[in-house]
């Protein structure tokens, strides 16, 4: 993270225009009504994501080398890996509909009023207010920009460091894949700093440390990534700054018969692709100081 700011602090300059000291590029990156400030931020994030996230799940690669988990290691993969890439997409936009129930059940478990609440009201409405300006786009130039920062980098580099590297040691050192996709799953939603969505964010990431495990390769998980990331950022293209306004809070409005239609539909694709790919599943192994392999 130290890396991004260095170079983050050159590269927007020179791209951006923030200013050459430290002082000038923090007031330009809080400032999200102007274009400098948003080219400011997704310089940063997009450098976050490949020194902090990829930077970590390569030298962790590095270190343990092909082996089955770890990273983008071809090692135990399946041979139906084209199946598992288009289950991840089936199941994950059939998740879509569980991502506005699990954030309403997250609010309501957090108590309105109480110290966490308020944080956590704090915090989302600070990162709802990031989130709109980056997703202000008026060109192409603007949308490929953002498509890149906000959904191809994150997909690639957090599944790399949390599904590539952080399942792979908790699970070897419980011996249990269980356990390490969960707490992979656990540390995903908590560093997003956004406590009404930990709850969708946890079983995401559970999904795809499942994916992982079934297909024996990354790489469902990542377009998994990638198409939940990145239909926000072709609605916010298509729809505009009205669609952003309404839809970045989808613990608001009612549930009615369209929701329940949709979170049906959503329960019998995923459903149904995990009964598609079960068949297709190649157990792998966790080598761990317990005794003998343990099955993921």
């Amino acid at each position: 993270m130290g890396l991004a700011v260095f170079f983050g602090k050159y590269l927007s300059t020179w791209i951006c225009g923030t200013g050459n000291t430290l002082p000038e590029l923090m007031i330009s990156l809080m400032n999200l009504e102007s274009k400098t400030g948003i080219c400011g931020n997704l310089i940063l994030n997009s450098l976050n994501q490949i020194f902090a996230f990829a930077g970590a799940g390569f030298v962790y690669s590095i270190l343990h080398g092909a082996a089955p988990g770890v990273g983008f290691s071809k090692a135990g993969k399946s041979r139906h890996r084209f199946t598992f890439l288009i289950g991840a997409v089936v199941i994950t936009l059939g998740f879509s509909p569980f991502l506005d129930l699990t954030y309403r059940l997250n609010e309501w478990l957090l108590i309105e009023g109480s110290t966490l609440h308020t944080l956590a009201a704090s915090l989302e409405a600070e990162v709802a207010r990031i989130t709109q300006a980056l997703l202000q786009m008026e060109t192409s130039k603007e949308f490929l920009a953002t498509l890149v920062a906000v959904a191809v980098l994150p997909a690639i580099c957090e599944e790399w460091f949390f599904r590539g590297t952080l399942q792979s040691i908790f699970s070897k050192w419980s011996g249990n894949i269980h356990i390490g996709i969960w707490v992979s799953a656990i540390l995903f939603s908590t560093i997003h700093f956004q406590f009404f969505g930990f709850l969708p964010r946890l079983l995401l990431g559970a999904g795809f440390g499942y994916m992982v495990a079934a297909s024996g390769s990354l790489w469902p998980a990542v377009l998994g990534h990638f198409v939940n990331n990145g239909v926000t950022v072709f609605a916010a293209w298509w729809f505009g700054p009205e669609w952003i306004a309404e839809g970045m809070n989808p613990g608001e409005g009612s549930l009615g018969l369209s929701e329940a239609i949709a979170t049906g539909l959503g329960a019998a694709s995923i459903i149904g692709s995990v009964w598609w790919l079960k068949g297709k599943t190649k157990p792998l192994k966790v080598h761990s100081q317990q005794p003998g392999p343990q099955e993921w």
